[in-house]
């Protein structure tokens, strides 16, 4: 009895294909190549923009906020300290209108500023630094805001609306009808004893003799 003789198991049962030939493969790779560009030329699917939602007045105010806050805080490290430009704390709350954020702002940059005008030069050069930031944070968050996708023109305007609250806030320009309403009254005092300082700061520029005299004193020196 013949028995067949069976292949060495590790030989393949059946014979190899037969190879491509060579226009078979320059077709081939063609065609993945056309189809790679093509998945490149699609565009990508919008996941980056899926959690952007329009940005509205609270929103635009806390960069705001945001913005300010930074700019005192990089003021402070540049100079390695951690009291100038102390932004934080409990008593921040998120604002709702251009007067709650103005008046924050405000607030941060009393902050800023030692109780302590004893040493004058050094108290006008903690001015200058805080007005500097404040310049630079006002601005920031402007153009944040301003090229944000979509964004109401109202919200811009909230933003530029509380800037220049701020800055009329920190003016010498008096009578101020802002002091009529109650969210600043509390700030008067305050206020009234940093244009104090800042006016004495200010003439020593045309009288170097001025620091002699307190910056706390009145406005004109006593002689």
């Amino acid at each position: 009895m013949d028995i067949p003789k069976l292949p060495p198991s590790a030989l393949p049962n059946s014979q190899p294909e037969t190879p491509p030939s060579k226009p078979r493969l320059v077709k081939e790779i063609a065609a993945a190549i056309t189809h790679d560009l093509q998945e490149l030329e699609k565009p990508a699917p919008p996941v980056d923009r899926a959690d952007i939602r329009p940005l509205d007045t609270s929103g635009g105010l806390q960069i705001l906020l945001a913005e300010i806050r930074a700019a005192f805080e990089l003021t402070a490290e540049s100079i390695g300290s951690a009291s100038s430009g102390d932004s934080g704390g409990a008593g921040d709350t998120a604002a709702t209108s251009p007067t709650q954020a103005a008046r924050q702002i405000v607030e941060w940059v009393l902050q800023s500023l030692s109780a302590d005008a004893s040493d004058a030069p050094a108290w006008s050069a903690a001015l200058f630094r805080t007005e500097t930031a404040l310049q630079a944070g006002l601005q920031q968050a402007t153009t944040a805001v301003s090229n944000w996708r979509q964004v109401p023109e109202a919200v811009v305007d909230a933003v530029k609306q509380s800037g220049a609250l701020v800055m009329l806030v920190l003016s010498d320009e008096r009578p101020n009808p802002l002091w009529l309403r109650p969210e600043w009254v509390g700030l008067a005092p305050r206020l009234e004893r940093f244009w104090r300082r800042r006016r004495a700061a200010r003439r020593h520029l045309t009288d170097p003799d001025h620091w002699q005299w307190s910056l706390d004193d009145d406005d004109e020196p006593r002689r």
